[in-house]
């Protein structure tokens, strides 16, 4: 398959049509940056398809071709032949030098982004953090991702936000997207980390992967990619702290519970969230769903969850039935669940629901 570049802007000439990456806002311009957009976005446009042969119009670095590769084996595919272009890019770009005091955070607004920053902060102090949000990459609730994102940082006090506004109509969709979008998603975070000083980009962790997780879902790849980066020059390295879900939770609630309110984590369209929610209200009506919670998708049974067993004033105010209620609706969706969601339902949210089933003898 051919991919043709045209400034901060890639398309992939697939069989069904025309597939998009173009960065419009916010993303650092300069060589180095061009460079790594062209590189990383190469593969997340090949992960949709796979094509035994690439065809781009740009020079494609080696450790690059091999951390393609290494993502075709994951799926058991022979390493495509890249037919390698020849322009500007073979150029040697000047990085500047970073500060080990500082950081950057591939930002979602969701639970783990939140649980990041606030560790973060906590050990370099909030100056020394800056947030760099994606806007475009999850189509579905991009909207209401950036404007959480945006409140968040105000309501957080964060002086550093980087907002870069993606076009994205790569065909990578569901469940596939993790062969390459937390690689792609942390690469480009870098070129703004590289602006700010930070040494580090940080993202979610892997502490409940399950082994048949796609390529950059797996904690392993993750570090091939960091010895990608070493071995290009760049001098920022991908970092992450494995907690489990549950174990998230409880420490946001234990240390910034205040923070919670303005999390962003729904997987519902927003056309059908006001229907869900009335259901909720109607069934369990003194149980409190955030303003962005659908309370029905695996995220928000997932946060809602870790409030039952560790948000004192949700215990406090919420009437032990709408509790009930809660738990035995989530028995129900998880018999259903069972296999399609077997990733994320696992591990310590398996656990810690029984243990809230017995706490309330449901």
């Amino acid at each position: 398959m051919r991919v043709t570049r045209e400034g901060l802007a890639l398309t992939l000439h697939a069989p069904a049509g025309r597939e998009r990456l173009a960065l419009t806002g916010g993303y650092p311009d300069g060589l180095f940056a061009r460079f790594l957009f062209a590189q990383v976005g190469l593969m997340h446009l090949a992960a949709a398809h796979l094509p035994p042969v690439l065809d781009p119009d740009f020079w494609v670095a080696p450790e690059i071709a091999r951390l393609i590769g290494k993502m075709y084996r994951s799926e058991g595919r022979r390493p495509p032949k890249i037919r390698s272009g020849n322009d500007f890019f073979k150029m040697e770009y000047v990085l500047p030098r970073t500060d080990p005091k500082k950081v950057a955070v591939s930002y979602s607004g969701g639970k783990d982004s939140i649980w990041n920053l606030w560790h973060a902060s906590r050990d370099r102090g909030m100056e020394n953090v800056l947030l760099v949000h994606v806007h475009g990459l999850n189509t579905a609730n991009a909207s209401r991702e950036l404007a959480y994102t945006r409140r968040q940082a105000q309501a957080y006090g964060v002086p550093h936000l980087r907002v870069l506004d993606l076009v994205n109509s790569s065909g990578l969709k569901g469940y596939m997207v993790m062969r390459s979008r937390d690689i792609f998603m942390a690469a480009l975070a870098i070129p703004s980390a590289l602006e700010f000083g930070a040494s580090k980009v940080y993202i979610e962790g892997f502490a409940e992967t399950s082994p048949d997780e796609p390529f950059s879902g797996q904690e392993r790849n993750m570090r091939f990619f960091n010895l990608t980066l070493q071995a290009l020059g760049i001098p920022v390295q991908v970092a992450w702290k494995n907690r489990t879900e549950m174990g998230v939770m409880e420490d946001l609630l234990r240390h910034k519970p205040e923070w919670l309110p303005h999390v962003v984590n729904c997987f519902s369209a927003p056309l059908y969230q006001p229907g869900i929610r009335r259901s909720w209200a109607r069934n369990a009506p003194s149980f409190p769903l955030y303003d962005s919670q659908c309370g029905s998708c695996v995220k928000c049974r997932i946060t809602n969850l870790g409030r039952v067993l560790h948000d004192k004033e949700l215990r406090r105010t919420t009437r032990p039935e709408d509790v009930r209620y809660f738990l035995a609706n989530t028995a129900a969706w998880m018999r259903g669940k069972g296999v399609t969601h077997a990733d994320m339902i696992g591990g310590s949210f398996t656990r810690d629901f029984k243990h809230a089933r017995r706490e309330f003898s449901v």
